[in-house]
């Protein structure tokens, strides 16, 4: 993974490369003032025919075409070139769109309209004449709606008596109570019927007022044309509404629970209601402002205008709907908490933004409407559809590729992963850049299909386009040699692993732990040489010249090694050392005064591992001697002290008894690679005879070897009598209660005879 945070640079240096595109003739032009006109003959930053030349406009141009004046300081750059001309793109849209919206709804006819009326005396009498005949017909038709309504009030309520349920007392009673799911044939059919009983006699007001306009349109009161015309028109708007607003309430029954055809809360169903009666009578009342405007002369331009705010005060109306029902309806679409499967994980994900969609829909229907789009509805629906099915592939992607990479690449952390293969286990370390590359994939596809689906040719710009063309063969030829790169580095990275445990199977630990030792150097070697390498290929795939980096790369490292030498002493010796096996993960060593056990060898330090626990980290320039005291075997030396009065030979009898005793046994017989070699009498010490000898033992195992050694001694010499001496501190016996002539230890004899000093009284 070291390797992947390399990997950044490739964009960094894509970056930069315009930029040194132009920096480089200009540093020419610098140094050589001379001749402004006369090109110097050197390597070209950019490569003819790639992305970067077919952004920049390199490709193309003849060497006579290099005195042309050169374009400012990073405006031919990748980011910049796009943002302008999508720039330009988004800005004449808008301002083409904002000019349509602005001459749609301006209100300037209106205006003048209404001045006509002080300075026209025919227009004013016009309007006086078309408002009497509204007064004259339009009033005594709903009054007689009104009284019919409230004549039929109590066979209204009779039908809702008589289709009364138990189920629908409780509704009634109780807003929230929902309906029992078990209901016979012949309560749905009486439940219907009165339903439909009551809307029949609903419909007789409306009956009423038509008959009533019927007649006054026939009876020659109207006698003048606009008059008429106005009263036909506010009638028939009358109608539709009113029977628009009977239609709702056979659905709802706000006032009759047992009626609703609908199964919603009492609560439920009156704001419903309430909500489609100032819709209706916003309509209706927009219709009959515009429609009278309108025959006493409005501009078609003025009407317009009129009818856009109008149609804008209904969408609001809408929207303040939607926003006011949005927990309700979302709970409805939710279905059932604790469903499973798609469709239901579906509906939950869709009930959480159904009101943004329906929102968004509802104030872009106008706007694109007022802006003179034509068959707007179809238009943002078609844009509404395709949006939504962009997501639902985009999620049914989203989901099978993360199923599908967990399956390929299983989670090394995961229980179920312990018996897949440790090359699967390897690269499912990618599992999470891979899941990034596959989403992000995603989501420019599901962006480009929106695009497609909405009338842009994305797909058809992509090909067709030289620069898009360019850069997505760049990008795939790029892609491509990642991946080659990182499969190589964790190949050799397998390969390393394998051989170590190849190794250690084999019994060869002393050359698996050398391999184990150099491996992060290798690593670093390896990962180093992948990087340049894929840094140059990928930075010729965009099209920078890497022949310039290479040799201002090259001068910059024999700087930097000048200026750290320090630095190159380190990691040479470090090579030197461990080529040379001097010490390895493991050892018990001394290095540079300090001792301990190596934990890590990097390529310029060795972390020793102290005694007490410290961490010690020891630059390999400072390292002049490396004591390994754990390399190939090691020797246990023994030093014992006896009396002046034991018999040497029955003492190193005793010894060899302890260490053949010790070389019968397994555990330890696995330790000792010799029997116990004694060199006899040392030298005569200031308590006692001193007697030396060593065991070779293996690799770092002399320490548990001579500690086991000297408590079996210890045993042993106490049950032969042999004397150990020792020295006591005068003051401590004195303390005691002793006297000075009981200082001295008992003889060996009589502690035998038993002729042992008086205790202290």
């Amino acid at each position: 993974m070291r390797f992947l945070r390399l990997l950044p640079l490739l964009a960094f240096l894509a970056m930069l490369a315009p930029a040194l595109g132009k920096a480089a003739p200009s540093a020419v032009a610098e140094h050589n003032p001379a001749s402004p006109a006369t090109p110097a003959k050197t390597t070209p930053t950019i490569i003819p025919g790639s992305p970067l030349a077919a952004l920049t406009g390199v490709a193309g141009q003849s060497t006579q075409a290099s005195t042309a004046q050169p374009a400012p300081f990073g405006t031919d750059e990748l980011g910049f070139a796009l943002s302008t001309m999508l720039g330009h793109e988004a800005t004449r849209t808008f301002d083409d769109f904002t000019d349509a919206l602005q001459r749609s709804t301006r209100l300037t006819p209106v205006w003048h309209w209404l001045q006509g009326f002080s300075t026209m005396p025919w227009l004013l009498a016009y309007a006086s004449a078309v408002l009497r005949a509204i007064a004259i017909a339009i009033l005594p038709g709903i009054a007689l709606d009104f009284a019919v309504r409230f004549l039929l009030g109590k066979p209204m309520a009779l039908c809702a008596l008589h289709a009364a349920t138990p189920t629908a007392a409780n509704q009634d009673t109780d807003p929230c109570a929902k309906p029992e799911p078990g209901i016979s044939l012949r309560a749905l059919v009486r439940h219907l019927g009165f339903a439909l009983l009551k809307f029949g006699l609903a419909l007789l007001p409306i009956a009423a007022f038509a008959i009533t306009e019927q007649l006054f349109l026939s009876s020659g009161l109207l006698a003048e044309r606009a008059a008429r015309l106005a009263v036909t028109g506010i009638a028939n708007a009358y109608l539709l509404a009113r029977l628009a607003q009977e239609s709702i309430r056979l659905l709802f029954s706000p006032a009759a629970p047992s009626l609703r055809l609908l199964r919603m809360p009492t609560a439920n169903a009156a704001w419903a209601m309430r909500r489609a009666n100032v819709l209706i009578g916003t309509i209706f009342a927009a219709f009959c402002l515009i429609s009278v405007a309108e025959i006493l002369e409005l501009p078609k331009d003025g009407a317009g205008a009129l009818i856009r705010i109008a149609a804008l005060i209904v969408h609001l109306e809408v929207a303040l709907g939607i926003w006011q029902s949005r927990r309700v309806v979302s709970r409805w679409i939710a279905g059932r908490p604790h469903a499973d499967g798609f469709i239901a994980g579906f509906r939950r994900r869709f009930a959480k933004i159904w009101y943004v969609i329906a929102l968004f829909y509802v104030l872009a229907l106008w706007v694109a409407w007022a802006g003179g789009v034509q068959n707007a509805l179809g238009v943002l629906l078609r844009a509404i559809l395709v949006v939504m099915a962009a997501l639902v592939l985009g999620r049914m992607a989203w989901t099978g590729s993360s199923t599908l990479l967990s399956r390929l690449f299983p989670d090394p952390t995961a229980e179920t992963a312990r018996e897949a293969p440790k090359l699967l286990l390897r690269a499912g370390t990618y599992n999470p850049l891979l899941r990034f590359l596959v989403r992000t994939a995603i989501a420019v596809l599901a962006l480009l299909l929106i695009l497609q689906g909405w009338g842009i040719n994305a797909f058809g710009w992509l090909l067709t386009n030289a620069i898009s063309r360019a850069w997505l063969g760049a990008i795939s030829a790029i892609t491509i040699t990642i991946a080659i790169a990182i499969a190589i580095w964790e190949f050799l990275n397998y390969h390393m692993e394998a051989r170590v445990d190849r190794l250690n199977a084999a019994g060869r630990t002393r050359q698996a732990m050398r391999l184990r030792t150099l491996s992060p150097i290798l690593r670093a070697g390896l990962g180093a040489v992948i990087v340049v390498v894929t840094l140059i290929i990928c930075l010729s795939r965009i099209g920078v010249n890497a022949t310039g980096l290479l040799a201002v790369s090259s001068v910059v490292g024999i700087a930097v090694g000048f200026g750290s030498q320090k630095l190159v002493q380190d990691i040479i010796t470090g090579l030197f050392l461990l080529f040379e096996d001097a010490i390895q993960v493991g050892d018990v060593a001394s290095v540079a005064g300090m001792s301990g056990t190596v934990e890590r060898v990097s390529i310029r330090t060795i972390r020793l591992r102290g005694g007490d626990g410290s961490i010690n980290i020891i630059p390999f320039s400072s390292v002049t001697i490396v004591t390994n005291q754990t390399r190939d075997f090691n020797y246990a030396q023994l030093s014992i002290m006896v009396g002046y009065h034991e018999n040497i030979e029955h003492v190193m009898a005793v010894l060899r008894e302890i260490g053949a005793q010790m070389r019968s046994e397994p555990a330890w017989a696995a330790m000792m690679r010799d029997n116990l070699q004694l060199f006899g009498l040392d030298s005569f010490g200031e308590l006692g005879l001193v007697l030396t000898g060593q065991i070779r033992t293996g690799p770092g195992q002399h320490w548990a070897v001579r500690r086991e050694f000297y408590g079996r001694v210890q045993k042993r010499f106490a049950e032969e009598g042999i004397e150990l001496p020792y020295r006591v501190s005068q003051n401590l016996r004195l303390d005691m209660g002793n006297k000075p002539e009981e200082l001295a230890p008992p003889s060996p004899g009589a502690a035998k005879s038993g002729r042992l000093p008086p205790e202290p009284a």
